[in-house]
């Protein structure tokens, strides 16, 4: 072998090894970039999902429709309790937690403070929390009233509890009587009326009285409510649907 043998073989192997060395370099280059990508990859996708979700809650609130009353609204409702067609008085607390309450006048005050009793929320459990009162079909009692009980009856007839929903434009009508989930009722407009009583069996709540619609002419100033009550529809039986007044001949 001549002497430019071995020192050919060296280049060669030099050459070799340095083609390795570059591939080894840049294997683990794409390595780096592939790793770092994968590093990148995952934050970015986690900040597009949450973006996405703030992005669609704004949507959903800007879509939905909003359903009084709102805390910008301030309605007013009349209300009376009657034992046995006697008016028993007036919720007497002074407890406002919600925005829905009452000044011993004869009037439920309903403009929520917050969202919690707004909308469909806003029913007449939120009125008897802050009147610290319990109306049920078994009683009503509170503050201002004592206790009405229901199996005590109404002189020989066998009672029950119920509440009447009253209309007072152009004139006072009853429109829906409940006997059970009372809490659950909701206040649907300005200018209402409810009946909270003990009434015989069969019976309907009376149309609420002289004076708490004449507080509630007062404070809403319309002008509107008539001077006796006069029943121009059949009241709507919430519990099933059916009118528990005759019918009307038009």
């Amino acid at each position: 072998m001549s002497a430019a043998g071995p020192l050919a073989l060296l280049a060669v192997g030099k050459a070799s090894s340095s083609k390795k060395v570059q591939r080894a370099a840049k294997a683990a280059a794409s390595s780096r970039g592939a790793s770092e990508k994968r590093e990148l990859g995952f934050p970015l996708t986690v900040a597009a999902v949450v973006i996405l979700g703030i992005a669609l809650v704004f949507i959903a609130r800007e879509s939905r429709e909003v359903v009084a009353p709102t805390t910008a609204d301030h309605w007013h409702a009349a209300y009376t309790v009657y034992d046995c067609g006697t008016v028993a008085g007036e919720f007497t607390s002074t407890a406002d937690p919600d925005g829905i309450h009452s000044h011993q006048d004869g009037l439920i005050h309903i403009h929520p403070f917050n969202s919690s009793a707004t909308g469909t929320d806003a029913q007449l459990g939120v009125f008897f929390e802050a009147m610290e009162v319990t109306v049920d079909t078994d009683q009503i009692t509170g503050p201002g009233i004592g206790t009405i009980v229901a199996d005590e009856g109404c002189g020989d007839e066998a009672a029950v509890i119920k509440i009447g929903r009253f209309a007072v434009d152009p004139e006072v009508r009853l429109v829906a009587v409940y006997d059970k989930d009372f809490e659950d009722v909701q206040f649907l407009s300005n200018r209402e009326a409810f009946t909270i009583a003990r009434v015989p069996v069969g019976e309907d709540p009376p149309a609420p009285s002289a004076g708490a619609l004449a507080q509630l002419e007062a404070s809403t100033g319309t002008g509107q409510i008539s001077e006796a009550p006069v029943p121009l529809e059949p009241a709507v039986d919430a519990t099933d649907g059916e009118s528990d007044a005759p019918e009307s001949d038009g």
